[in-house]
Parts: C-alpha cells; sequence; structure tokens
C-alpha cells in the first residue's frame, strides 16, 4: 500500500468515519479505521458493529493495499500534518506517514480482523434526493422516543409509498412526519435508529442523490464517495396513519415567530420538564397562561383571526415549540379537535409536506 493524498481530503475523509468507531469496547479491532487504496481512491472504513461507515475521497496510488491502523490517532495526526501533500506507505507492519519534514510510523493490526460490510442489496433499491432526507431527518427525529425502554421508538420509521416515503417518530405524546419523493421499486418498511442517522447527517452534502435500501437486518445509505450500513431496530411501530385527525373545528394561523416566542417566555416561570403551557382561543386573540406554584404566573397574547367560541386546551410548551420550530415559512397553521384530543400542526405552504401530532395535557 502506498499513496500520495492532499492533507484537507485526508482531513475530512477521516472526520466522516471517525464517529463510527467504538472507542472503549471489548474488541480492540472496532478502535481502528480499516484503509485501502484501490484504483485512484482511499477508502475508510469505521464501525461499532451497530453502524458501519465507508467513506472514499480520490488519491494519487502508487501499491494498492490495505492496512488496520488506530482511528483516534491517526485523525489527531491528521490534523497536525504540515504539508499540503501526506505520504502514506505500508512497510511490513507499520504505516508510515510523511508531511513536509514531519515523519510518523504508526503501529497496525491485522486487516482480515476487520468487520467486513455486508454487500448493498441492489435489487431492493431506490434513489431518494439527499437535501430530501436531511430535511426529513431534522423534521422528524426530534420526536423520537428517549425512554430505553420503548425500544423501537427510539428510532425514525421509513416506510415507502408508491412514488414517496413517509419518515415517521413519535414518542407516544406526540408525533412527526414528513414525506419524501423516491425513484425505483424498492420497498422499505423499517426503524433506523438515532445513531445511524446522525451519522448519515454527516455525510450529506445535501445536493447528492442517495441511494437506498434495506434487508432482513440492515439498512443502506450509499453514493459514489460513501456507504453507510446500520443495523435496523427491531419491535413494532404504531400505526400513524391512524393518529392524524381528518377532520378538525378549529383552525388557526398563528405567526411562527411571535408563536415560539410567546410560548417560551410564558413557559420560563415554570423549573424543569414538563412545562405546562395553557392556550385560550379568544375573539381575534390567542391567550397563553403558564403556571408555578414557586415562581408565579405568566401571560402573554397573540392576535389571531378566530371569531368562535372560547377554547382552552393544555400543552407541553417543549412539545409545541420543538413542533412548529422545524416548519419552513413565516406562518403555522394549528388544527384542534376538542380539548382533550390530538391537535395537528402544519406549514401555511400546502406542498409542504410535513405534519406534527401534540397530544394535550390536563392542567389543573
Amino acid at each position: 500500500m502506498e499513496l500520495v493524498i492532499d492533507k484537507t481530503d485526508l482531513q475530512n475523509l477521516l472526520k466522516k468515519a471517525i464517529s463510527a468507531t467504538e472507542k472503549k469496547s471489548a474488541l480492540p479491532i472496532l478502535s481502528n479505521f480499516l484503509l485501502e487504496a484501490k484504483e485512484d481512491r482511499l477508502i475508510v472504513q469505521g464501525t461499532d458493529l451497530e453502524v458501519h461507515v465507508s467513506v472514499s475521497v480520490f488519491a494519487k496510488v502508487e501499491k494498492e493495499g490495505t492496512a488496520c491502523v488506530n482511528a483516534k490517532k491517526l485523525t489527531d495526526i491528521s490534523r497536525l500534518l504540515p504539508s499540503s501533500e501526506v505520504y502514506i506507505k505500508l512497510e511490513d507492519s507499520t504505516l508510515k506517514i510523511k508531511s513536509g519534514k514531519t515523519k510518523y510510523n504508526l503501529p497496525v493490526v491485522p486487516s482480515e480482523d476487520f468487520p467486513m460490510m455486508y454487500p448493498f442489496p441492489e435489487d431492493n433499491a431506490f434513489i431518494v434526493s439527499g437535501d430530501e432526507i436531511q430535511k426529513a431527518i431534522s423534521k422528524t427525529s426530534y420526536a423520537a422516543s428517549k425512554e430505553e425502554t420503548r425500544f423501537a421508538l427510539q428510532g425514525v420509521l421509513f416506510k415507502s409509498l408508491d412514488g414517496s416515503m413517509d419518515l415517521v417518530a413519535t414518542d407516544g405524546h406526540r408525533l412527526a412526519l414528513y414525506t419524501i419523493d423516491r425513484n425505483g421499486k424498492g420497498e422499505v418498511n423499517i426503524i433506523v435508529p438515532q445513531k445511524a442517522l446522525n451519522e448519515l447527517k454527516k455525510l450529506l452534502t445535501g445536493f447528492e442523490d442517495v441511494e437506498m435500501a434495506a434487508s432482513d437486518q440492515y439498512v443502506f445509505f450509499r453514493t459514489k464517495e460513501w456507504v453507510l450500513m446500520s443495523r435496523l431496530l427491531e419491535g413494532a411501530f404504531p400505526d400513524y396513519t391512524k393518529v392524524i385527525p381528518q377532520e378538525f373545528s378549529i383552525e388557526i394561523k398563528v405567526d411562527k415567530k411571535e408563536f415560539l416566542d410567546a410560548v417560551k417566555r410564558v413557559s420560563a416561570v415554570i423549573e424543569g420538564d414538563p412545562k405546562p403551557v395553557k392556550l385560550t382561543l379568544k375573539e381575534n386573540t390567542l391567550e397563553l397562561v403558564s403556571r408555578s406554584s414557586e415562581y408565579g404566573e405568566a401571560t402573554d397574547e397573540l392576535p389571531i383571526e378566530y371569531q368562535g367560541e372560547e377554547f382552552s386546551i393544555g400543552f407541553n410548551a417543549r412539545y409545541l415549540i420543538e413542533a412548529v420550530e422545524v416548519i419552513d415559512g413565516d406562518n403555522a397553521l394549528i388544527r384542534f379537535t376538542s380539548p382533550n384530543a390530538q391537535t395537528l400542526i402544519l406549514p401555511e405552504d400546502e406542498t409542504d409536506r410535513y405534519r406534527a401530532i401534540v397530544m394535550p395535557m390536563e392542567i389543573t
């Protein structure tokens, strides 16, 4: 193995792969990168057995080969190299790195011990936009469960439809849904863990098309520059289509920034979580109230278009904030059915495919 690579390219490559490695593991091999010089690319792989990342970049390969070297040490060294050109060569059991007058000799371990990535399921693949995947993750993953006992709800559901795909997250108290377009005949109905989605966000630029496929136990995302493979979460995901109300009795439009600021202001009087906030619809007015037995009471009002009877409903303020924050545009629509039923929050733009459900909470 022998190659020359640009320092910045090497740094970016290692940065993308390092978080997939396992720092403290019973298997020491997982703290290593697998480097492969092949044709005109340097390929770097990292894995913790749950998530496996393979990234590549152009390099002048003089001799093909593989090497397995400590991931943190190589990444740290790459940040300190003085020259823009980096020479990497495997000699016996040593990886030699040279940049300017700086030289490093790093020990390697047998490459054959490194866990191999499974083949990409070509026959079950389809294509999605990198930009849309980025949006979908940011607009849904906030609603995933943080409770370790709700294993299946800790990830995001990817469910293929005819020409599109739903991404859905829920913790039982709220739900977030975003629909993206897709091209191809592959089908998925899988739960992808948060760590895989975090790694995917680091790899995406937003300008690329991404091939996606799944097997019984793994999901795959692939472009020309990288491949991500992740173990799937097991368990049953609730039927989200039954949660989204198709009819409503009240709809109001709020200025996104004004609404978020008002919710934050009144909920500041409450310590900890949940932060109960009561919304009351009056004639052309939305009243927001929070009360704390220890710190007192906060009230605020926003102008809205509303002519119906007075209507009150309580929420966890954080759920409202997180559901509205990810909306694009200046306004949000809030649809109510009753004080005890789920509330639908959505963008004013009808072409936007984001939907959020927030369950009310009883406020005494």
